[in-house]
C-alpha cells in the first residue's frame, strides 16, 4: 500500500495521470508480494510425498528407490528419497525414531544418543563422518514425531546446534498396500565450512537415498531375525532379554 500512496501523490508533481501511477504502483505491488512469496515457498520444508506419475509408481512397487532435488535457498537444495518397505508404517516409525540405533547402521554416522525424550519430541546427539571437505561433524536435531490419520507417520528435525551451518528435514511413513508402507526421506544439510554447492547438493542427494536403502535393510534383518512384529500382536514379541536360571533350564529339560 506505501507504493500506491506514493505513485498517487507523486502522479500531479511529473505530469502522469494518476490511474497510470496507479497501474504502475499495482505492479511494484504485486512484483513485491510475488518475490516475498517465493522466498517464504523456497525455504519451507515440505513433510510428505510428492505426487508421482504411473512410470515412477511403477519402479517405487518394484522397490526402487526414487531420488529428488529441488530448490531450498542460497543454492542449496532439499534431497529427497522415496522408497517402499515390506513392513507397516507402525513397524517402520518404530525403526527409525529408535534414534540411538542409527549409528549401527546408517552409512558414515559413528554416534547418536538421546539426549532427552517425550511422547512426541526427542533431542538426538549425532556425530557422522561426512565426506570431504566437511569431514567429522556433530549436531543436536529436535525431532518433532507425529501421528496423522490414515496410519501416517512423520517425523521432522532441525538443528538445535552444532558444527554445521544448516540440518533438517522429515521422515514421512505412509501405507503402500497390505503389510508394506512408503517412506520419503527429506534433507537440507550445509556443512560448518566452504564447499561448493554443487558438491554438497551431490551428497545430499546421496545421503538421501543412503538413509532409505539402510533403513529398509535394518527392518528386513529384524524381520528375518524375528525381533519385529506389529504391537497389535504383542504374543508374538520376543522378548529382548530373559535372564536365565538353573531352575529355568531345569524346567525346559522337565518339559
Amino acid at each position: 500500500m506505501r507504493y500506491l500512496s506514493v505513485a498517487i501523490a507523486a502522479a500531479p508533481r511529473f505530469g502522469y495521470p494518476a490511474q497510470v501511477s496507479m497501474a504502475w504502483a499495482r505492479l511494484r505491488l504485486a512484483g513485491t508480494l510475488l518475490a516475498f512469496t517465493l522466498v517464504v515457498t523456497s525455504t519451507a520444508v515440505t513433510h510428505a510425498r510428492p505426487s508421482l506419475d504411473s512410470a515412477r509408481l511403477a519402479r517405487l512397487a518394484a522397490y526402487d528407490v526414487l531420488a529428488f532435488t529441488d530448490p531450498f535457498a542460497g543454492g542449496l537444495e532439499r534431497g529427497k528419497a522415496i522408497g517402499v518397505f515390506d513392513a507397516t508404517p507402525e513397524e517402520v516409525f518404530r525403526v527409525a525414531s529408535d534414534y540411538a540405533k542409527w549409528k549401527d547402521y546408517l552409512p558414515r554416522v559413528r554416534g547418536s544418543r538421546v539426549i532427552s525424550y517425550t511422547p512426541s519430541h526427542a533431542l538426538v546427539e549425532m556425530v557422522a563422518d561426512l565426506p570431504w571437505p566437511a569431514g567429522r561433524s556433530e549436531v543436536w536435531a529436535r525431532y518433532t514425531e507425529e501421528k496423522l490419520p490414515g496410519q501416517i507417520y512423520r517425523i521432522r528435525f532441525d538443528m538445535v546446534r552444532g558444527s554445521m551451518k544448516k540440518y533438517l528435514g522429515s521422515i514421512y511413513i505412509e501405507p503402500w498396500s497390505p503389510g508394506k508402507a512408503a517412506l520419503t526421506y527429506q534433507l537440507v544439510a550445509e556443512p560448518g565450512i566452504f564447499a561448493p554447492d554443487s558438491l554438497v547438493n551431490r551428497s545430499v542427494r546421496r545421503t538421501a537415498i543412503g538413509f532409505v536403502n539402510a533403513l529398509r535393510q535394518r527392518i528386513n534383518d529384524l524381520h528375518r531375525s524375528g525381533w519385529l512384529h506389529p504391537l497389535e500382536a504383542p504374543e508374538r514379541r520376543r522378548p529382548l532379554s530373559a535372564p536365565i536360571t538353573p531352575d529355568s533350564v531345569k524346567a525346559k529339560l522337565v518339559r
